[in-house]
């Protein structure tokens, strides 16, 4: 083991030293389209976008391209203007009432395939309280004591049907502290970007929340010459064994990461600019201090994936405070560039698109008063 922390040490000093600066621009290029309009389009009354916008291509070349509700239903067509929505459930959790499962709500976050056949997959797994009547003594919100944690998944049809790569609890190789109504935000791992390939690793930046909010941080995984049976942390010194996948499930090694992007919020979106060799974060924020600025969808770039550029507004919108705010605003910012020639989607050239979740209100006739649209803006980038 200590042998292969010092090579993954190695390794990251090799590839992950550069700066943050970029001289990347991106700007609008064009008014906005509507991928998907819940109103108009939606299944059911449980089909809703609830996730970053990810994407993959499959063996016959097709987009398919999920943000999903915890039912996990798809889009599949030749780019992000013809998408046709396919109501098939591609998977759902068994909304198992025992918080050590993990196996409540699962939402689809990221994929990896080399093939279009053969998908892997990083989800948001959890367990909901409120839905299985356990109390949250330390909390009254819908989601006071929600248990979070990123679990694998599989498909070998090329996405038509995921199922876990080990029955539950083995299917989470980034866990939660465990379960306690004493805890309104217990540890854990909420949300991943997609994943992106880089010199024959795979990388994502997963959200790591802790019961003191102040140390919630952005981490940097990778999966090391892309398999994605073992995954590594980084530690602010260089990667270092995080879970690996064995006969009976993963094994978990450790998961104490350090930071990267140091005060930036949860990273929701991560691509390659190739031709610059510059990496771009996509996430929302509303600044706070003495200088403030505008709600909305905000930029940072770096050369390793672990030193950022200060944040810079790509798109203002409105932002939501909490589940009970009124009125229209927006969420899940991700950046997909469709004739990437990556089947991942993880690189842009010249152009691309603002993916982001429209949360509208509608009066007491709509879903839960609410109809969603997945909007694309887009983007120009330039050096």
């Amino acid at each position: 083991m200590l042998r292969r922390a010092l090579l993954a040490l190695g390794g990251a000093l090799l590839i992950l030293r550069g700066t943050a600066a970029s001289g990347l621009e991106l700007s609008v290029a064009g008014p906005e389209f509507i991928v998907f309009d819940q109103r108009t389009q939606a299944c059911d009354t449980s089909d809703l976008p609830d996730a970053p916008a990810r994407a993959f291509r499959n063996a016959q070349g097709q987009m398919v391209l999920f943000a999903p509700n915890f039912r996990n239903r798809a889009f599949e067509g030749p780019d992000l203007r013809h998408l046709a929505r396919d109501c098939a459930v591609r998977f759902a959790a068994r909304q198992s009432a025992d918080p050590g499962q993990l196996d409540d709500r699962t939402w689809l976050h990221a994929f990896h395939t080399t093939d279009g056949t053969h998908i892997f997959a990083l989800a948001s797994a959890s367990f909901i309280p409120y839905r299985h009547g356990e109390a949250c003594a330390a909390g009254r919100e819908r989601t006071a004591c929600w248990s979070n944690g990123i679990a694998a998944l599989s498909s070998q049809d090329g996405g038509r049907s995921f199922s876990y790569t080990a029955p539950p609890p083995r299917h989470v190789l980034m866990p939660p502290q465990p379960f306690t109504p004493q805890v309104r935000d217990p540890a854990g791992f909420v949300s991943a970007t997609n994943i992106v390939s880089y010199k024959g690793d795979l990388y994502s930046i997963v959200w790591r929340r802790e019961a003191d909010g102040k140390r919630s941080r952005n981490c940097l995984v990778r999966a090391p010459g892309g398999d994605v049976r073992r995954w590594e942390m980084w530690t602010g010194e260089g990667f270092a064994p995080m879970a690996q996948e064995g006969p009976a499930g993963w094994q978990v090694e450790g998961t104490d990461c350090a930071a990267v992007g140091r005060g930036l919020p949860a990273i929701r979106g991560l691509v390659l600019h190739p031709t610059s060799g510059t990496f771009i974060a996509v996430f929302q924020m509303r600044p706070r201090g003495p200088t403030g600025g505008e709600d909305g969808f905000y930029t940072a770039t770096s050369k390793d994936m672990v030193t950022w550029s200060a944040p810079r507004l790509l798109l203002a919108q409105p932002l939501r405070d909490g589940l009970d705010d009124h009125g229209t605003f927006a969420g899940y910012p991700t950046l997909i560039d469709d004739k990437s020639p990556d089947r991942d989607f993880g690189t842009v050239g010249p152009q691309a698109d603002l993916v982001f979740v429209r949360f509208m209100e509608l009066g007491a006739g709509g879903p839960k008063g609410r109809n969603r649209q997945l909007v694309a803006v887009p983007l120009r980038i330039t050096p």
